[in-house]
C-alpha cells in the first residue's frame, strides 16, 4: 500500500532537531513498538523492528496479543495521538467499516445506579478490531524506507560498553546470531518481555515490580447482528466494587458483527460453553444487551484472557541509550481501555525527548525515561485504585482510607450521571478518554453537586436504583 500523505516526508530526511542517530533498534511489534519506530525514524537513519512472532501481512491475529479477541478501547488521546502519526488513518479504517461515533450520544452506558441518559458529549470514539487497528499501523511503519524489520526474531541480550548501549544481540527465525549496533535500543516488548533478565545477564540490577490484581477475566465472541440497534455503535456495563464485579462491553466492529466482552473480577469469570456464556450475559439484567442477543447469531467460539494484572515495572539502573515503554513498563488491567493510549503518548514523549536533546547521553535518556514513566503514572493509579478492592475479596489486603473515599466519590457521579446530570457525564468522560486530568471531577461545582446530591450504592435513597441481577 502507497505510504498516505504526510509519512513520505518522515521516511525521506531526519528531522533537523536532537541528535542524529545512524542506527536505533525496537522491540516489539504490538501498537507500542510500532509508534515507537515511527518517532525513530524521524532521527535516525536506520530503525530495525525486533519482533519475536512472524507478522502477518493482512489483519490476521499476530500471536503475541491473545487479547486482541477482546473489545479494545482506544480513548480519543490515544486516536488523536496515533492520527498525529499517520495521518487518514482514522479514515482508513473507517473506510474499511470501523464506525466512529460520539461515545456520549451513540454508546449505551449502564452503571450501578442505572443507565446514563445518551447526549451528544463531543467525544469521538472508532470501534475497531484489535487486529484491524494493529495492521493499518503496521503496513504505514514497515512502509518507511528506514525501518528494517526483523520478525521471527527473539532479542536474547544487550551489547553494553562502558556503561552505553551500542546494540542487541538477536537470534533470528532460522536460529542464527547476529547483533545489530544500536545508540538507542527501544523496549516495547509487552507485559511478558524478558528486558528485566537481560538487564541481569548484562549486570545491572532486575528491575523492582508492583502487580496488583482484580482476577478479572474476559470471554468474547463475535456476532451477525441482523437489525443494528437504531443510533447505537456500543454497549458498556461497568461493574463496581465491592458488590458488584460483572461487565461488559460490545462493539459495533463494521459489516453487521459485533463483538461483545463479557467479564468479571475477583474471580466471578464468565464460561466459556455457549449455553453458560449467554446465560452470565443476560444474567446482567442490560435490556440493550439483551436486544443485542435476541436477534444475534455467533459467528465465532468463546475465547478468554485471564492475566489482566496491572503490573509495573521500577527500573532503577540502566544503560545510557536503553527506553522501556508501553506494557513492559506500565501494564494496566485492559478493562479501563488505558493500555494503547499511554503507549502512543508515551511513544510522543519520546519524540519530545529526542527533538529537545544535543545527543544521546546519561542525561538525555534519564529525562526520556521519567518523561516516559510520567505519563503512565496518573493512569496507573486510576486503574489501581479501583482493583484494589477486587484484590481484597481475594487476599483479604486492607485498602488505604484514600482509596475507599475515592471510590465512594466516584459512585456519587456514577449517581449523578444516570440521573441526567450532563456536566458529570461529559467530564467524565473527558476524564475517561484522557482529554482531562482527573482533577476536573473535584471542580468546586462538580464537588458540591456529588456532596449534596450525590448517591453511593450502599445509601437508603440507592439502593433500588438497580436490580441485583448483575451483582
Amino acid at each position: 500500500m502507497p505510504s498516505p500523505a504526510g509519512d513520505d516526508d518522515l521516511s525521506a530526511s531526519t528531522s533537523g532537531d536532537g541528535p542524529e542517530l545512524h542506527s536505533a533498534v525496537v522491540v516489539g511489534g504490538g501498537i507500542a513498538g510500532l509508534a515507537a519506530a515511527r518517532v525513530l525514524a524521524r532521527h535516525a537513519d536506520r530503525v530495525t523492528l525486533v519482533e519475536r512472532d512472524p507478522l502477518p501481512d493482512d489483519n490476521s491475529p499476530r500471536r503475541g496479543t491473545p487479547q486482541a479477541a477482546h473489545v479494545h478501547g482506544l480513548l480519543d488521546l490515544g486516536a488523536q495521538g496515533l492520527e498525529a502519526m499517520f495521518p487518514g488513518l482514522r479514515e482508513e479504517l473507517r473506510a474499511g467499516g470501523a464506525p466512529v461515533f460520539d461515545h456520549g450520544a451513540q454508546a449505551c452506558t449502564r452503571v450501578w445506579a442505572g443507565t446514563i441518559p445518551q447526549i451528544e458529549a463531543g467525544v469521538a470514539v472508532q470501534t475497531v478490531h484489535r487486529d484491524v487497528l494493529e495492521a493499518a499501523v503496521r503496513r504505514r511503519v514497515t512502509g518507511l524506507e528506514k525501518i528494517t524489520v526483523r520478525d521471527g526474531a527473539t532479542a536474547r541480550g544487550l551489547r553494553v560498553e562502558a556503561g552505553r548501549i551500542t546494540g542487541l544481540h538477536v537470534t533470528g527465525a532460522d536460529g542464527g546470531q547476529s547483533t545489530i549496533a544500536a545508540e538507542v535500543v527501544v523496549d516495547a516488548s509487552g507485559r511478558y518481555g524478558r528486558l528485566p533478565d537481560l538487564l541481569e545477564q548484562a549486570g545491572y540490577p532486575r528491575p523492582r515490580e508492583r502487580a496488583v490484581d482484580a482476577k478479572l477475566a474476559y470471554a468474547s465472541r463475535v456476532l451477525r447482528v441482523q437489525e443494528p440497534l437504531p443510533g447505537v455503535h456500543g454497549l458498556q456495563q461497568i461493574n463496581q466494587a465491592p458488590d458488584r464485579p460483572r461487565g461488559a462491553y460490545a462493539a459495533d466492529i463494521g459489516g453487521g458483527l459485533w463483538l461483545v466482552t463479557l467479564f468479571g473480577a475477583a474471580g466471578d469469570h464468565p464460561p466459556t460453553d455457549d449455553a453458560g456464556w449467554e446465560a452470565y450475559a443476560r444474567e446482567l439484567g442490560n435490556t440493550d444487551l439483551t436486544a443485542l442477543l435476541d436477534q444475534a447469531t455467533p459467528v465465532s467460539g468463546v475465547k478468554r484472557f485471564t492475566r489482566t494484572e496491572n503490573r509495573r515495572r521500577h527500573y532503577r539502573r540502566m544503560p545510557t541509550g536503553l527506553l522501556v515503554l508501553g506494557d513492559a513498563l506500565f501494564a494496566f488491567n485492559p478493562v479501563y481501555g488505558q493500555g494503547m493510549t499511554v503507549a502512543v503518548q508515551q511513544a510522543a514523549a519520546l519524540e519530545q525527548a529526542l527533538s529537545r536533546g544535543s545527543r544521546v547521553d546519561q542525561s538525555f535518556s534519564r529525562t526520556a525515561q521519567r518523561r516516559i514513566a510520567g505519563i503512565a503514572r496518573i493512569p496507573w493509579l486510576m486503574s489501581i485504585s479501583e482493583d484494589l478492592f477486587w484484590e481484597r475479596h481475594v487476599t483479604g489486603r486492607r485498602i488505604p482510607w484514600t482509596v475507599r473515599a475515592a471510590a465512594g466519590y466516584k459512585q456519587r457521579l456514577l449517581y449523578l450521571a444516570a440521573q441526567g446530570d450532563r456536566q458529570v457525564f461529559e467530564t467524565f468522560l473527558n476524564v475517561y478518554h484522557m482529554r482531562q486530568h482527573p482533577a476536573a471531577m473535584a471542580s468546586p461545582r462538580i464537588l458540591t453537586k456529588a456532596l449534596v446530591r450525590g448517591r453511593t450504592a450502599s445509601t437508603p435513597q440507592a439502593t433500588e436504583a438497580v436490580d441485583e441481577s448483575g451483582r
